[in-house]
């Protein structure tokens, strides 16, 4: 259980970059500088490209042709890790720590196999060994206290616990990992103590709630147990898991397993937190990959390190073996239904759409009654531009939930973007109003709505406040600063329009409508070889529009003014076509 408070964060932070980066080897090796690169290029290349186990292989071959180069057995253990070739990696860790004794990976490779084995002694050894050299204090002391409890060490296991100390974050890490040893150990009044210490006032986590209701379960305070359950769904509602935990409780029939019984399950539940608060900070993912694989390594049978790994996958875009992951879950689990969601975004990706799509229809058939279903679908079809599909979808969940909550919000903003791609624009207005009223800050919402006005020419003066506040909450997104832009643009603000436009091209310097839209302010102020230029960019990016492809080439061929000129004047054609129409229409018939 790791919140993620900024103390923490500024603490891995630091703890990325004390540990080994991946593919941080810059310069290439002395004994590969002689011709046989290859493995080691290919190896900083798959690296570069997220294939972990290409990244692997070739590091390991790298090292082959330079056998005593710490810095490639460095990488060749970190990646062999996260590729999950852990058994692989620990001979080359044993030789990474007899040239170099402190060094952190090659020893937390080595303290985990030690407890997997059940050799606590010597994994206690190294821990005390190389203390704060070889390890950061979090995790030298949940281990230390983990390694101590499978000794049968249980009151030096508290007091190392306890020794995590100076910040509040420790506080909340060794209280619950106390809480766990306490329960283990069978001592209900300091495990209650403990948990209830590291929930303080705050409504708790899914997983120390788990922790906590499993315990309360065991000691047959079933009722208690529902309190904390609900209590963490009022954070997170809906988790499948706190509502299968819910229900199990208030039945009352099943008694459930502790969460941690043992050393070897708290330190998987150690790493596993860790892994949980690298995931969730800005560089740390590759490192979360690391602990969850190392988490897996000493109990294969957790499963909400085996989903998050799923989520760590996807992060890195890789999306077969994200695929992979999430198979790998029964239907009787409560995070079957996160699975199969995540399975299907990770088939869409590498447009196996309709195989994404039977997977969340089985689902359905299985839960007919959890919006979170129709909504992926929903985000699947929206994806896959099949907009009517997507609705649909969006209000059968809307059907499902009812009268929809602050929460909610997303559900609007989407099935807005689906009615406003359908052309129903008075449903689409309704829906991403309703967004911006749970979420009025929400700058994707702001810039959204406040764009369709702009291309609609309405409502300027309140798109350009809405979308100037959308520009103040995200000012590095380049599709919100050209929204700005273009208003500026249609409001007649041009000189305006041009340098924001530019700053939006220079952060989004590859999108063909923001490169045509600069293109076109460049136009309007006399920078009209800079407006050519910038419409050639444009093409070169290849727009998926061919009304737009076929406009930008009319633009370069005649300027923009006679383009729109020829706009004005087919908008009068078409009026008046329709009023000959309706004229034609209201004639009476001569029925002779």
């Amino acid at each position: 259980m790791i919140p993620s408070f900024t103390l923490f964060r500024r603490h891995l932070r630091a703890t990325v970059a004390s540990i080994a980066l991946f593919a941080s080897v810059g310069v290439i090796p002395a004994a590969l500088a002689d011709g046989n690169t290859g493995a080691y290029l290919a190896a900083r290349h798959a690296a570069v490209n997220n294939d972990i186990e290409q990244a692997a292989t070739y590091f390991t071959r790298a090292l082959a042709a330079d056998p005593t180069n710490i810095a490639l057995m460095e990488q060749a253990v970190l990646y062999k890790i996260a590729a999950g070739r852990i058994n692989a990696a620990i001979p080359i860790a044993r030789t990474l720590i007899s040239k170099e004794p402190d060094h952190r990976i090659g020893q937390l490779l080595l303290v985990v196999e030690d407890i997997r084995k059940g050799e606590s002694k010597s994994a206690a050894k190294r821990l005390k060994d190389h203390g704060d050299k070889a390890f950061n204090t979090v995790t030298s002391k949940l281990l230390s206290g983990w390694t101590a409890f499978d000794l049968k060490k249980t009151n030096d296991a508290q007091d190392i616990f306890a020794s995590l100390d100076g910040q509040q974050l420790y506080r909340i890490f060794a209280d619950y990992h106390a809480g766990l040893a306490a329960a283990a150990a069978n001592d209900p009044k300091a495990a209650e103590k403990l948990f209830k210490s590291s929930i303080g006032d705050n409504q708790p986590t899914a997983r120390l709630a788990e922790a906590y209701g499993r315990f309360l379960e065991r000691e047959g305070r079933s009722d208690d147990a529902v309190k904390i359950y609900e209590a963490a769904m009022e954070r997170a509602p809906g988790d499948p898991v706190m509502v299968m935990a819910r229900d199990r409780a208030a039945m009352g029939t099943a008694m459930p397993a502790p969460l941690v019984a043992n050393g070897k399950q708290g330190s998987a539940e150690a790493l596993y937190g860790l892994a949980s608060a690298f995931a969730r900070d800005e560089g740390g993912i590759r490192l979360s990959l690391v602990y969850l694989q190392l988490a897996l390594h000493l109990n294969e049978k957790m499963e909400a390190p085996r989903l998050l790994l799923g989520n760590v996958l996807e992060a890195q875009e890789r999306w077969e073996e994200a695929a992979e992951t999430y198979e790998n879950f029964d239907e009787s689990s409560p995070y079957y239904r996160s699975a199969q969601v995540g399975r299907a975004d990770s088939l869409s990706r590498i447009d196996k759409i309709d195989e994404a799509h039977a997977a969340l229809e089985r689902l359905e058939t299985v839960f007919p009654e959890d919006e979170t279903v129709p909504i992926a679908i929903g985000d699947l079809m929206r994806r896959a531009e099949r907009y009517d599909e997507a609705r649909v979808a969006y209000d059968r969940a809307i059907e499902i939930i009812g009268e929809t909550e602050e929460r909610h919000w997303s559900l609007h903003y989407a099935r807005g973007v689906a009615n406003e791609r359908l052309g129903n624009w008075e449903e689409a207005e309704a829906d991403l109003k309703q967004a911006l009223k749970f979420r009025p800050d929400q700058a994707h919402v702001l810039n959204y709505l406040g764009y369709s006005w702009i291309e609609q020419d309405r409502n300027l003066d309140q798109a350009r406040e809405m979308i100037e506040k959308a520009v103040e909450l995200r000012p590095n997104d380049g599709y919100i600063t050209d929204s700005l832009g273009w208003v500026e643009y249609r409001l007649g603000d041009f000189e305006s329009a041009v340098e924001t436009m530019e700053r939006a091209v220079e952060l989004t310097p590859t999108d063909p409508v923001i490169n045509d839209h600069f293109g076109d302010a460049l136009w309007v102020v006399g920078r009209r070889t800079e407006a050519r230029f910038q419409w050639r960019r444009a093409l070169s990016f290849k727009p998926d529009e061919e009304e737009l492809r076929e406009r930008i080439k009319r633009k370069l061929s005649v300027g923009l003014d006679v383009v729109l000129e020829e706009e004005r004047q087919a908008e009068i054609d078409d009026a008046e076509k329709a009023v000959e129409t309706e004229t034609s229409s209201e004639k009476p018939k001569d029925d002779g």
